[in-house]
């Protein structure tokens, strides 16, 4: 038998019979929407070798990919593999009547690194060859560490597709430009030289990217150019299984990650970038290979590009629409999307009809203004509660070392822990909360709230308010339509219902990606929004019995407390899902001392003993402090260092100029010049071309600010590498503002540890594997400058 609770709550409204089914049939709906959000999230199924010429497949692409890895060796900037692959991409555009050539530059990127590069360039013209023309870009550069097949030769094997596919349309009304660049890994500086020099770049109106940071999943478009508002239609209109949102769009331009696109951006050009996430411990790793490539993502890829690809061919480029949309895909089915400027009347009609149920209650004597300041206050209470909750818990799970690194190897039970964490505190505290405000002031506060959210969000960052206030949109709708503050249970439960489903299709497609695109950094972040999604379960866990309320709230507990147990027993790391771990050699030229260096933690065990490790201090005066780095002597190597020489030095006003020669005499392709920040660097060329002119200075000094916050020992150096350093050496020019002498240092850097680290390779785990830059030999030193 039903508890029954006829008191009169501080809100005023008579309860009634208490109803124990809406609570729990709700939370189980509202997970059987999650379910069908990530089963629509999936990619689509490959399309056979054999699909209609105009159309994508990745059976083709597929084939193609693994044609131009070759034996899936890595291929950076500059080495022998990279050229192999460009060759491989040159004749393929030739087989498919493109008549492709090579664009060679020098440049340097903000990131303050320099190279040779080899663009790949092709055209298919257009039928108006004066209506600008659209630039399809990737990169064909991997790491060092790893053969790239998903970063970014799925990219390139896409373009290619599109590429065919294209060819078997009608002449389109704008010309297309393939643009396959290089060093895009070492610091977009292919796509930089395109911009700066190409004969082609100043036609070019409209961008599309594709690129990637795993190895898997759904091809997210996930950045845009300015304006976007007739970009974003022209490819949702034709894409197939569209996947974006604007709070990705939105969060993204606030990051310092960095794709070909950034480039093109800053040239003050729109355009489409799509990337697919998943796997994210394969990335810039030797995992990222052939074998893990997924086809399905692929697909997704292809069928995005081709379609961005069709539509802004055919549009006038030289004439767009100004202004950006609010957008986001719903079960793939299709792009909702809408001007800016309709944001704030959007959230201002929200925000009016919730005001209008409660006032409408108020003016009943349903709710009493004591109850709905409560109500108001509730919200904020249970969002501070699971932000707490999730710290402590984030704590707990580190302690016990569940969360020792940033991708873990089974990472279900702790997103999991986080998920039923907020939700157990949504139910449980609202069922509280309600005693003091009522059932209608926590479902007139919440629901304030998050209008109030979604009408701050839209004046500031509009891409991230639409779930906000669609969802208080419809409540409010729902609300007045339902009757709520008459019929108080009833009302409630109907208004909830339809808001939770419109807030599921809403948050679920922004929640799922976070822990692959954030990790285990974004974990009391992804507890803190589900809470917000879940809100609306607050004044339904008050209207509900006591029992229906105790079992959703504690099994979500209980549920927390296994996710989290199972978490600290998975092993952080596996042969699948691999601890990043680099070994360098270090032999400073100066002193003839070696050693090597490993800088990850934890340090294998087997790995430890085998090299006779232990904890030291920085090795380089440049390494960021509070980084444990553990070394151990090694056997000294003939080679000699790198060298820096003065070859002109004069003072005037104050400044000084220098003209420097940095070299590498046991030919390493890489190496870095270190300068000292009390040299009050005021700029610097690398064989003629600026990497930080003062024209492109942040900052109001007259020399270029610190690298990082404050001058902390380890902060207080600028980092200038020349990725393919030539067997000559290269030259360096520089004004300072500092006229003493002072020590600089200079280091070569070649890829792989020298014959007498075979045994510390040996005895590396298959628990872990290089990462990025990789096993390097590293050289260095000091020079009085």
């Amino acid at each position: 038998m039903a508890d029954r609770d006829t008191s009169r709550g501080e809100g005023g409204e008579r309860s009634g019979s208490a109803s124990g089914w809406p609570l729990p049939a709700l939370v189980v709906l509202v997970a059987l929407l999650l379910l069908l959000v990530v089963d629509r999230g999936q990619p689509p199924a490959p399309s056979a070798a054999s699909a209609p010429a105009s159309e994508f497949s990745a059976g083709r692409a597929h084939a193609v990919l693994a044609e131009l890895l070759g034996d899936g060796q890595p291929h950076p900037l500059g080495s022998a593999a990279n050229r192999l692959v460009r060759d491989r991409i040159l004749a393929r555009l030739t087989a498919l009547g493109y008549s492709p050539r090579l664009e060679e530059g020098f440049a340097c990127y903000h990131s303050r690194e320099c190279g040779r590069v080899e663009n790949v360039v092709a055209r298919l013209a257009g039928r108006e060859p004066d209506g600008g023309a659209v630039l399809l870009a990737c990169h064909y550069d991997s790491v060092p560490a790893g053969p790239g097949a998903s970063d970014n030769m799925t990219g390139v094997a896409a373009v290619l597709e599109v590429a065919r596919a294209l060819k078997a349309d009608p002449q389109p009304r704008n010309s297309v430009v393939l643009l396959i660049d290089d060093g895009e890994e070492g610091g977009l500086l292919g796509a930089t030289a395109f911009a700066e020099s190409s004969p082609e770049a100043a036609e070019i109106k409209v961008v599309v990217n594709v690129d990637a940071r795993g190895t898997a999943g759904p091809s997210l478009m996930f950045e845009t150019g300015v304006p976007n508002g007739w970009v974003i239609p022209l490819w949702a209109r034709a894409a197939k299984n569209p996947a974006t949102t604007s709070v990705a769009a939105t969060v993204y331009s606030y990051l310092p990650n960095d794709t070909d696109l950034t480039v093109f951006k800053r040239h003050h050009l729109p355009g489409l970038n799509f990337a697919f996430l998943d796997n994210p411990a394969y990335y810039h790793t030797p995992l990222d290979n052939l074998a893990n490539a997924s086809p399905a993502s692929l697909q997704h890829h292809g069928d995005n590009a081709l379609a961005a690809v069709r539509g802004l061919a055919g549009a006038d480029l030289l004439h767009p629409p100004a202004g950006d949309l609010v957008f986001f895909s719903v079960l793939g089915l299709g792009v909702v999307r809408w001007p800016v400027g309709w944001t704030p009347v959007l959230a201002v009609l929200a925000l009016a009809l919730v005001l209008a149920v409660a006032v409408r209650a108020l003016r009943r004597g349903t709710l009493r203004g004591g109850a709905l300041a409560a109500g108001i206050a509730a919200p904020l209470l249970v969002l501070a509660a699971v932000w707490l909750a999730a710290y402590a818990l984030h704590f707990v799970l580190q302690t016990m070392g569940a969360l020792r690194s940033n991708w873990l190897a089974h990472p279900l039970p702790a997103v999991a822990a986080f998920w039923l964490a907020a939700l157990a505190l949504v139910v449980l505290l609202g069922g509280v909360l309600t005693r003091w405000a009522g059932a209608l002031g926590v479902w007139a506060g919440v629901w304030i709230i998050l209008a109030l959210a979604g009408l701050l969000l839209a004046l500031s960052l509009p891409g991230l308010s639409y779930p906000f206030l669609l969802t208080a949109l419809a409540a409010g709708i729902a609300g007045l339509a339902a009757g709520v503050g008459k019929s108080v249970h009833a009302g409630i439960a109907a208004s909830t219902a339809v808001a939770m489903i419109v807030g599921a299709l809403l948050w679920f497609p922004v929640l799922m990606p976070l822990y692959t695109a954030l990790g285990i950094g974004g974990l009391q972040v992804i507890a803190a929004l589900v809470a917000v999604a879940l809100l609306g379960l607050a004044p339904l866990a008050g209207a509900a019995t006591r029992p229906a309320r105790r079992f959703v709230g504690w099994a979500a507990v209980a549920g927390t407390l296994i996710a989290a147990v199972a978490a600290m027993t998975e092993p952080t790391f596996s042969a699948a899902s691999p601890q990043p771990l680099n070994l360098v050699f270090h032999q400073d030229a100066d002193s003839r001392r070696a050693h090597w260096l490993a800088s990850q933690r934890p340090l294998p065990p087997v790995l430890r003993r085998a090299g006779g490790f232990a904890l030291s201090e920085r090795p380089f005066p440049w390494a960021p402090p509070g980084v444990r780095w553990f070394s151990a002597p090694a056997p000294v190597l003939a080679a000699e260092g790198p060298r820096l020489t003065v070859a002109a030095s004069s003072a005037d006003g104050g400044k000084r100029r220098l003209r420097l020669h940095m070299s590498s005499p046991r030919g390493a392709a890489v190496a870095t010049l270190y300068v000292p920040v009390t040299a009050k660097l005021e700029s610097i060329t690398i064989e003629g071309r600026p990497v930080l002119a003062p024209e492109t200075i942040l900052g109001s000094g007259t020399h270029l600010p610190p690298p990082q916050p404050g001058s902390a020992p380890g902060f207080g150096w600028y980092a200038f590498t020349d990725l393919t350093l030539p067997a000559g050496g290269c030259d360096v020019e520089a004004v300072l503002g500092e006229s003493g002498p002072l020590d600089w240092y200079v280091s070569d850097r070649t890829p792989g540890l020298p014959p007498s680290g075979r045994a510390l390779l040996a005895a590396r785990p298959v628990e872990a594997t290089p990462i990025q830059d990789g096993d390097v030999t590293i050289f260095t030193r000091k020079v009085t400058i």
